[in-house]
């Protein structure tokens, strides 16, 4: 595994390919890459590429790779002698995509568990409708919560998911006037457009529907249609439903297309903030080790393990 990678080391592994570049160096080509498995990312580069490497490789592919760990400014890189596309008989998925460290049944108990406490009956009727469907469920389970950030990972939506309507209720224990039907609804599925807005093949990247709707509008829209199939669905209540979905980034610089403007989306926002945070500080912390991380971009900060 990426992880276990030493300088010197010679290693062979089973690899995703997640970038692949074709650069001129000398007046000969040479391939930069970007390979990945469950545990992390490594760039690549293979001077003196084959004739399927140049020509027919594609992003996306795990290939069984051998070469030479190097240190390259400051960070390692694996340097390729032999490469080819591996056969799916070859290696396990999980080893090549990371999965939540809860198990798909710990994680749909959580999920039933918390519809279970929804009281209004066309909330939960709705929330039903989306179990009830098994491709949807199917999909929900499998989905990743983000490409890098937070929870980017197999089954990261449903643990995500679980986590901030779980935060949500917390929250509702202290703010008697906060309806708890609505938390659970939006934590559950505030999210719920990753499903459209990743790709998870080999690896997690944006779908093409990803990119040109988005996982916030494809999710209002999927709810909004499937409350219209519920027999006197209450529109005041629809309304705020999806308040919460259109809502729950916060801030229009954020892709939000509304602001919070009732109080159970301020929640789902915070709460939102919370476990996304937590979930990345979690991933840098695991990669960092103790001390102080390297630099994080979007959190414009060190972060302090010690």
């Amino acid at each position: 595994m990426i992880k276990d990678f030493v300088t010197n080391d010679i290693v062979t592994a089973f690899l995703c390919v997640r970038k692949r570049d074709i650069k001129e160096y000398s007046g000969n080509n040479f391939i930069s890459f970007e390979f990945g498995d469950a545990s992390g990312r490594i760039a690549g580069v293979w001077w003196e590429p084959d004739r399927y490497a140049l020509e027919e490789l594609q992003e996306g592919e795990v290939v069984k790779v051998k070469g030479v760990i190097s240190d390259y400014r400051g960070k390692p890189q694996l340097k390729v002698e032999k490469l080819r596309v591996a056969q799916d008989d070859e290696y396990l998925l999980e080893d090549i995509l990371p999965r939540s460290r809860f198990s798909d049944e710990e994680l749909r108990r959580r999920i039933l568990a918390l519809t279970e406490r929804i009281e209004n009956g066309y909330v939960k009727k709705l929330t039903e409708s989306f179990w009830n469907d098994k491709k949807f469920m199917d999909e929900y389970m499998r989905a990743a919560a983000g490409k890098l950030w937070h929870h980017a990972c197999v089954g990261g939506l449903a643990e995500h998911s679980a986590n901030v309507a779980d935060i949500c209720l917390d929250m509702a224990r202290r703010y008697l006037f906060l309806d708890q039907d609505l938390l659970i609804f939006g934590g559950l599925f505030h999210d719920m457009g990753k499903i459209s807005q990743y790709a998870i093949k080999s690896f997690i990247d944006y779908s093409d529907e990803g990119r040109l709707i988005g996982h916030i509008c494809w999710a209002d829209h999927v709810i909004a249609k499937r409350a219209e199939e519920i027999d006197s669905f209450p529109p005041n209540l629809l309304m705020k439903i999806r308040h919460l979905i259109l809502s729950h980034q916060g801030q229009l610089d954020y892709a939000s297309p509304i602001v919070p403007q009732i109080p159970e989306a301020f929640i789902l926002f915070y709460a939102d903030e919370i476990d996304s945070k937590m979930g990345a500080i979690e991933r840098i912390k695991e990669k960092s080790g103790p001390g102080w991380s390297e630099y994080v971009k979007l959190l414009d900060r060190f972060i302090y393990f010690g």
